[in-house]
């Protein structure tokens, strides 16, 4: 069964490879879905020494019903890289394993529709990472086709900017 899925997934993906739109403003869309990410406590999002709590939002802005294992995402969690906008140093964020039992129970997208879930990063995941004052951008990205990798992937990403409240602060 895993394996069917893999190639609907591959299918699906190369049958909707022509009609990927492109990047607008911060964020990816594929075959209409789109990922957007806020900060929970704080807009913008500085970085106060704590858990930066994060609701990502993966919205099908398509036309069409679009299938997506909702709760595999929710659980894995999104792949997060941290840029230091200081030195242009990165860093990649671990991520949960995957359970591939939940891509067996994908969740109807109708145009318009959106599931959200919450992730953090942990202060320690930027304040061992960052020069200070802290100006980083994290970027969020769900891959779209679950067991692909490299070009063959279709990923949606989105971007924050995390910064000190006050801009300026000591190492």
């Amino acid at each position: 069964m895993p394996r069917l899925m893999i190639a609907l997934a591959l299918a699906l993906a190369l049958a909707l490879a022509l009609a990927m739109p492109v990047a607008v403003s911060g964020q990816e869309t594929f075959h209409g879905l789109e990922l957007r990410a806020r900060c929970i406590d704080n807009a913008p999002c500085h970085f106060l020494g704590e858990d930066i709590r994060v609701e990502l939002e993966l919205r099908n802005a398509g036309s069409e019903d679009v299938q997506v294992p909702a709760e595999f995402y929710r659980r894995r969690g999104p792949s997060v890289k941290l840029v230091d906008r200081h030195s242009g140093k990165e860093t990649s964020l671990a991520i949960n394993p995957p359970d591939a039992r939940l891509l067996k129970s994908p969740q109807t997208l109708r145009p318009g529709q959106s599931f959200r879930f919450p992730w953090r990063i942990l202060p320690t995941e930027i304040s061992h990472f960052a020069l200070r004052p802290i100006d980083v951008s994290a970027v969020f990205s769900v891959n779209l086709t679950p067991g692909v990798r490299g070009g063959q992937a279709r990923i949606v990403s989105s971007e924050l900017r995390i910064t000190d409240p006050a801009g300026s602060a000591s190492r």
